[in-house]
């Protein structure tokens, strides 16, 4: 084997030793739902010459990209074959071909989606007033079938398919039917020719499908292809002109970013994401981003700010007329339980648990993931302050839910319960709830494909 050089010189420079980067490279792969057991010895391997496995290269430089505060490549890392060009900037390629490379010609099983890795550069999106005047590139557009209207209407009623097998099921059981959706369907449209009225809707259809399969990959814990799929919702949403879902998908990834620790990032992403948004923006629409920069500024202890958006968004929801949209559905659950996440951050646990109580109260019966994440949440308030009685409670309801979720969320949460119960085993209600899990656990162990 041939040493090293390249990584050995980032080490330098980065001042770590080699448990160092072991452990952030195991933090940075829970983030994209990988367990990565590395220590210092497995480094000395790769100093050594040994070649990781991916996607453990394109960790390792956005370790060093996160640690050195530039740009950090595979090739960097002595882990690529050669110097690898120039990637070209984001805006500048086109938007149809990414989409195909993003959903692959292969299986889009969960295994095969981890070699995406989350990327805090890639959250330097342009404002909306950045882009006026900047023309998107979508794909030069191939002679053959000219979309029509029909293909539109026809996109459309897929989203309120996918839309509504998420908010029942989870995120698992539609994301690959999704993925190839967009590969088979929506890219080859995108390549083809058009009216521009019906551009424009194509456009924007392709931008709400890309947002949807983003949200699908984040609630099942696949934080890099999720970041991808709503970066592309970004996109698409600019060559439509469709600035409310431009800051529809900058609210996303505000949401993911401080799901993942990411504070500073989380509330810069929503303050773009309101300024983004055109006056004739519903209410709803500014309710449901305005809600989420008030959860983004509690979890940065800005206290003031959160409390000032939380209430605006209330208001905003007051006024609020029609129905939700499939993409950034809005209602009073989901404004109690920002009042609940708010709350929690700002360490009011009684307020926090009693929002999260009327969010469960006005979900509506469809939305069954969201119900259970809240019953799980629930719980594990009800614990923290002692109550191991009412946190039981609401752990049987959660998984009254559980076996009808394919959901990385909820697999999480179920994880966390087993985690917190165990200490109270002893207890009769603990260990009734420990059992009823392990058996859905086994259960699903032998059914999941």
């Amino acid at each position: 084997m041939v040493p090293n050089p390249l990584l050995r010189d980032l080490l330098t420079e980065s001042g770590w030793t080699g448990q160092e980067l072991a452990n952030r490279t195991n933090e940075l792969g829970a983030e994209i739902g990988l367990q990565l057991h590395y220590d210092r010895t497995a480094v000395a391997h790769w100093l050594s010459g040994t070649r990781a496995r991916p996607p453990v290269p394109e960790l390792v430089a956005e370790v060093f990209t996160r640690g050195l505060g530039r740009r950090v490549t595979t090739a960097d890392t002595g882990f690529g074959v050669a110097a690898a060009p120039a990637a070209p900037p984001l805006w500048r390629t086109s938007i149809a071909a990414e989409l195909t490379e993003l959903c692959g010609d292969g299986p889009v099983s969960r295994s095969a989606m981890f070699g995406c890795v989350y990327s805090l550069a890639a959250l330097s999106v342009p404002g909306w007033a950045e882009l006026a005047g900047t023309a998107a590139v979508v794909c030069p557009a191939e002679r053959g079938k000219k979309i029509e209207r029909v293909e539109v209407e026809a996109a459309r009623a897929m989203l309120e398919l996918f839309s509504a097998a998420d908010l029942t099921f989870g995120g698992g059981h539609a994301r690959s039917a999704l993925a190839r959706y967009l590969r088979t369907t929506i890219s080859p449209w995108l390549r083809s020719d058009a009216t521009p009225a019906v551009r424009t809707d194509l456009l924007g259809t392709a931008a709400q499908l890309c947002y949807l399969c983003g949200f699908l990959c984040f609630d099942d814990e696949l934080h890099g292809a999720a970041q991808r799929y709503y970066l592309a919702a970004v996109r698409l949403a600019h060559a439509a002109g469709d600035a409310t879902q431009f800051a529809i998908s900058l609210r996303a990834l505000s949401v993911q970013a401080r799901m993942l620790g990411h504070r500073r990032q989380a509330v810069n992403l929503a303050t773009a994401a309101t300024r983004a948004l055109p006056e004739h923006a519903s209410a709803r629409t500014r309710a449901f981003l305005t809600g989420q920069l008030a959860v983004a500024e509690a979890a940065a202890d800005d206290q003031r700010e959160a409390v000032t958006h939380l209430l605006a968004a209330e208001s905003y929801l007051d006024n609020a007329g029609g129905a939700s949209a499939p993409v950034g559905t809005y209602h009073c659950a989901a404004l109690s339980h920002h009042h609940a996440a708010v709350r929690a951050c700002l360490g009011e646990r009684p307020a926090a648990i009693s929002a999260l109580t009327r969010s469960l109260r006005h979900r509506p019966s469809t939305e069954r993931r969201a119900r259970a994440i809240t019953l799980a949440r629930l719980a594990e308030l009800h614990l923290a302050g002692g109550e191991l009685d009412r946190a039981c409670h609401n752990w049987n309801q959660f998984l009254d839910d559980y076996p009808h979720l394919s959901s990385g969320r909820a697999d999480a949460a179920l994880a966390t319960m087993r985690a917190r119960l165990r200490p109270h085993a002893r207890s009769h209600p603990a260990l009734a709830v420990l059992q009823r899990s392990a058996a859905l656990r086994r259960r699903r162990a032998t059914t999941r494909p």
